[in-house]
């Protein structure tokens, strides 16, 4: 995990998004030694940054938008860990069972203000979607920490712990009255995504997943996977991208229904409209993507927007 965190900010750092210092102060607050940090980025000459940046997705939704519902709520993880989370839901679901599901899995702070608004996105879609918080297993919700501090907790947790907590969410997802629960997705960003790649390893009621620039999940375990996979990259994203051929062929041998996208001109995290990487084209289509794949596989009829 840490390895991973380090990697993001270096670069953070290539890309010309934060300065040397901050690069270093960001690592030991990650837990990596101030000299593996300094030798990490000896020799890393930072472009110029991109005029990309934060800005407001069309898909935004409010947190007292009239169209949804919205709780928060604690969950027991797989070793009786209470454990912190967002729910949201079309207002007036009925409770029929009758609805689709998703999990949606955050970044590498924690359940933050920005995942609560991709929930409730899903919500006005028409799904009941939950966002657990993986960092409350540290005591503390994400929300109640500087985001220093989301750093560090996030740096003390374990990928495979992470995907155990995302299974837990997951069943307490499909316990809502208005979730069919033949009609389960998840999806997650950055860290979330490989989080979202070994959760489908454990997963097999899952029908579709939506990794988002995350890394491999261990490839002995991709044959496990019963869901079909939409895997979102950008083009940018040298890091993460660098596994794509692996994991394609992991996936072929494996027989399982997926499609790899990659997105022109988009770096890692493009569809994060809270941060710099956020591409204005590039993330709304990503999501109306996103969507239709899993009305596919879920036996939805296709997205309106």
């Amino acid at each position: 995990m840490r390895e991973y965190l380090v990697n993001e900010e270096l670069d953070h750092f290539r890309s010309g998004w934060i300065s040397r210092r901050e690069f270093l102060r960001r690592a030991g607050l990650i837990g990596v030694s101030a000299a593996t940090a300094t030798a990490m980025v000896r020799g890393v000459t930072p472009v110029k940054a991109q005029p990309t940046g934060p800005g407001t997705s069309p898909f935004h939704v409010d947190a007292d938008d009239p169209r949804i519902q919205s709780e928060t709520l604690w969950y027991s993880g797989n070793d009786g860990a209470q454990l912190y989370a967002y729910r949201a839901w079309p207002a007036g679901a009925p409770t029929n069972g009758s609805l689709p599901g998703v999990v949606v899995i955050h970044q590498n702070r924690g359940l933050v203000e920005h995942l609560m608004d991709v929930a409730r996105r899903f919500a006005v879609a028409g799904y009941v979607a939950i966002a657990p918080d993986f960092v409350s297993r540290t005591g503390t919700p994400a929300v109640q920490l500087s985001s220093d501090e989301q750093v560090a907790a996030y740096a003390t947790l374990s990928a495979v712990q992470s995907a155990y907590d995302a299974l837990s969410a997951l069943d307490e997802l499909a316990n809502h009255p208005s979730v069919d629960t033949n009609k389960l997705a998840a999806t997650g960003y950055c860290a979330g995504g490989g989080v979202t790649w070994r959760l489908a390893t454990l997963a097999p009621q899952l029908k579709a997943v939506a990794p988002f620039y995350g890394s491999n999940p261990p490839l002995s375990d991709v044959p496990n996977i019963k869901a079909a996979v939409f895997a979102v990259y950008g083009e940018l994203d040298e890091n993460v991208d660098a596994g794509i051929p692996t994991i394609e062929e992991a996936l072929t041998g494996a027989g399982i229904a997926y499609q790899v996208k990659i997105y022109p001109n988009s770096r890692h995290a493009f569809h994060d409209d809270t941060g710099q990487a956020y591409n204005a084209a590039t993330a709304p289509e990503a999501y109306t993507d996103t969507l239709s794949w899993f009305a596919q596989y879920l036996n939805l009829a296709p997205p309106q927007m």
